[in-house]
């Protein structure tokens, strides 16, 4: 992935996405997905990772990725706006249903993953706990996760029930693939890819990351994304799995370039 600095992209026309480099986050791995599926051409701007991002905050109101901008439109900084962005600038392949019930199904169980207090949501609460009260935790990796958690709210009391929340999802997600699949569909909606499915893929990583030759990941980030507890990978059925290796075996890129 080739990145130019904040202020380099708020210069330019065009389409521009701030990313988070150095691994699959999940928020940062969808939008590039979906521009990938609907070959949208982007400049790649980078977010720092923890720091400040004063020129990132000038810009978008905020300091999280991805942000992403079109030309001197609003910076659009939540997963669903920057949806409907993307399907506007390229309306094919559609990734938003037509039908409202297929709609309304495909937002809501999106939103599970990828909204307040969704699997991507509770994931990161659940990943700041471990850090942050492992006996004897420190380093980098906590000087890491201190700003970051005081940044996304960390409460100790959410994040001890994190994990019941992300096997509710993870299940809820199962049995869904479980129907389709009952009705003869390969897709999490209808039948045909919809943005649920790369959500589900990319966001796939906080639980289970795909194999270190096509995710190229740090030991200490793989073990963390990796850590998810007995009961949310009790949950974590084959089904979910496969669909996410089948989602990027036919659509997606491989390997992952951070």
């Amino acid at each position: 992935m080739n990145y130019v600095d904040v202020a380099q992209a708020r210069k330019m026309p065009g389409l521009r996405i701030v990313l988070s480099p150095g691994g699959p986050g999940p928020w940062s791995e969808a939008a590039k997905s979906i521009c990938y599926v609907k070959k949208l051409s982007y400049t790649a701007a980078a977010q720092e990772v923890g720091g400040a991002n004063p020129e990132l905050k000038e810009w978008t109101a905020q300091t999280s990725a991805p942000a992403v901008i079109w030309n001197d439109e609003r910076p659009r900084n939540i997963w669903n706006d920057q949806l409907y962005l993307f399907e506007r600038l390229a309306p094919a392949p559609q990734l938003i249903p037509s039908a409202i019930e297929d709609r309304t199904a495909m937002f809501g169980y999106s939103n599970e993953i990828c909204g307040e207090n969704g699997l991507g949501w509770m994931r990161r609460l659940m990943m700041f706990h471990s850090t942050l009260t492992r006996a004897g935790s420190g380093g980098r990796g906590r000087a890491l996760m201190g700003p970051m958690a005081e940044k996304y709210g960390y409460d100790e009391k959410a994040a001890q029930q994190a994990s019941a929340r992300v096997a509710e999802i993870v299940r809820c997600l199962a049995l869904r693939l479980e129907a389709q699949r009952k009705a003869g569909s390969r897709f999490f909606i209808g039948a045909q890819l919809s943005a649920l499915d790369i959500y589900w893929a990319t966001f796939a990583a906080m639980l289970s990351p795909l194999a270190q030759e096509v995710c190229p990941m740090a030991p200490g980030l793989r073990r963390m994304y990796s850590d998810i507890g007995p009961q949310v990978e009790s949950e974590l059925k084959p089904v979910l799995l496969e669909h996410r290796d089948f989602i990027y075996r036919e659509y997606l890129q491989l390997p992952l370039d951070f």
